[in-house]
């Protein structure tokens, strides 16, 4: 897609600059990742946490990220693998969300279990700011064309280039001919996507500023919110298919996973703290 991009904008401004300009996948990934490290270590100072583990948390959890979306992504696509080899070692290739969301988690709850430290404030903290992720690398998504929507006759609608993933997509479906300049046009699933976490950041933004919950329930409660409007989205989307009931895709039940999980977090946190504050209460009766 980012061919496309440069040529409708340099043909738009008549000039020949925006190759330099418009990001390849990659660049939006490093991108993403240093902008959600900056306001991450920022606020980890806010709360106040120390900077210095935030930093270094955060740098485990790039990492599992980044290798849990990519074998993410091959594990769901073996034929792409099969068929394309080479794939494996592209830095500009297809990745999966929920990969870069579970590795990156075994990183960051790797850092302070190392330590034997709670990471709970930790997690709170970065829960305010998650949408950041989201919002900044679905553009990457769709850049290289990943994750792509389904048909739409809407004005927005977007029209991928020869060669690209949605194209060859519809021409293994027969909906168009392998010699067509386009792909039919398709929602912009990756900017809806973007839109939300967009949406979540300001959200979780306030809501950190705002309230003070027991440790770990604002981390719980964002990905119980992001994983129930993500479900919805995924109807949308048309790079998945409704393998299961034949109408749910595989993002889908792990949304309705991540979102048991999450809620049962938020009562398991709420409980934990109610119940040390009787135990304390307890302790200062009898100590009376």
């Amino acid at each position: 897609m980012r061919p496309r991009i440069i040529d409708f904008l340099n043909n738009l401004f008549g000039v020949s600059i925006f190759g330099w300009l418009v990001p390849d996948p990659s660049t939006m990934y490093a991108v993403t990742m240093l902008v959600c490290l900056i306001v991450f270590v920022r606020r980890a100072k806010t709360a106040p946490l120390s900077q210095a583990d935030a930093l270094k948390a955060a740098i485990w959890a790039m990492l599992g990220g980044l290798a849990g979306a990519r074998i993410f992504f091959l594990l769901q696509h073996p034929g792409w693998v099969i068929a394309r080899p080479r794939i494996i070692f592209s830095v500009s290739g297809g990745t999966a969300s929920w990969g870069a969301y579970l590795g990156g988690m075994i990183g960051f709850m790797g850092y302070f279990a190392r330590r034997r430290e709670s990471a709970l404030p930790y997690l709170d903290t970065l829960g305010s700011m998650l949408g950041l992720g989201p919002f900044l690398g679905r553009w990457s998504c769709f850049l290289n064309g990943d994750d792509f929507g389904v048909l739409t006759s809407l004005p927005w609608g977007v029209a991928y280039p020869h060669g690209s993933i949605p194209f060859a997509h519809q021409v293994q479906q027969g909906l168009i001919s392998p010699l067509a300049d386009l792909s039919l046009p398709l929602h912009p699933n990756q900017i809806y996507l973007s839109l939300n976490g967009l949406l979540l950041f300001f959200l979780f933004t306030f809501i950190w500023k705002k309230y003070r919950f027991a440790p770990g329930v604002l981390f719980c409660l964002y990905w119980a919110v992001y994983s129930f409007n993500r479900f919805f989205l995924e109807f949308f989307r048309g790079s998945s298919p409704r393998e299961y009931l034949g109408i749910l895709s595989f993002p889908q039940i792990m949304t309705l996973v991540i979102f048991a999980v999450a809620v049962s977090g938020i009562f398991f946190f709420r409980q934990s703290r109610l119940s040390s504050a009787g135990i304390k209460a307890g302790a200062t009766d009898r100590l009376d």
